[in-house]
């Protein structure tokens, strides 16, 4: 029986890699390794010969845009990046992930196993999604987008419980307050590289 890749995952690679060319893939893979091997794993071939799990090398994309883009695929049952897992079976709600690996160098996406999805050439939507990786610019209330999404799946991953919606609203500007109090920062709403840095030490 001839191992391969699910269809649904090359179709996601040739898309990422169109987008980004240059992109580093040091840290790309799909087949298991012998830790791999030796446990259950999407990196292992199932039943129909199709392997239902590939990384992707952080360095050169945006992450956070192909986790988006992922969680809104049908096919998807759940990606991991720096240290965090969304999960089909969780609504996709950010949850802090516990694993030997932290996945802080790549981002692992699994697919389902049903045939139709595994099999699936619908697009993911990488190449005309539009991004803004955090920590690009100083955000602050009133500020919109994909930053801002990121920006709340990260105080979300330490409890914040906010809404993700990319719009940087009094409830946003209030829980950054918050954390700036507590983590004794300045306490004016911008969340800059001091502010940035104390959120990814806290969801490690």
């Amino acid at each position: 029986m001839a191992v391969r890749l699910a269809p649904a995952l090359r179709v996601l690679r040739a898309e990422i890699d169109a987008r980004w060319p240059k992109r580093d893939r040091t840290s790309d893979g799909w087949i298991g390794d012998a830790a791999h091997q030796a446990r259950r794993s999407d990196h292992n071939p199932d039943a129909d010969g199709s392997v239902n799990a590939a990384d992707f090398d952080k360095d050169g994309i945006d992450p956070m845009l192909v986790v988006r883009r992922c969680i809104a695929h049908p096919a998807t049952a759940y990606v991991i990046y720096n240290r965090t897992i969304w999960s089909r079976t969780r609504g996709f709600q950010p949850a802090r992930y516990t694993g030997a690996n932290p996945h802080d160098k790549h981002v692992h996406v699994s697919v389902s196993h049903d045939r139709a999805l595994e099999n699936s050439t619908r697009p993911w939507g990488i190449g005309n999604a539009e991004g803004r990786r955090l920590g690009s610019r100083n955000l602050r209330r009133g500020d919109r987008g994909d930053d801002v999404r990121e920006l709340q799946r990260l105080a979300d991953a330490v409890g914040a419980k906010l809404a993700v919606d990319g719009i940087f609203g009094p409830r946003t500007d209030a829980w950054v307050r918050a954390y700036q109090k507590s983590r004794r920062l300045t306490i004016d709403g911008i969340v800059g590289p001091k502010t940035l840095a104390a959120l990814r030490a806290d969801t490690r």
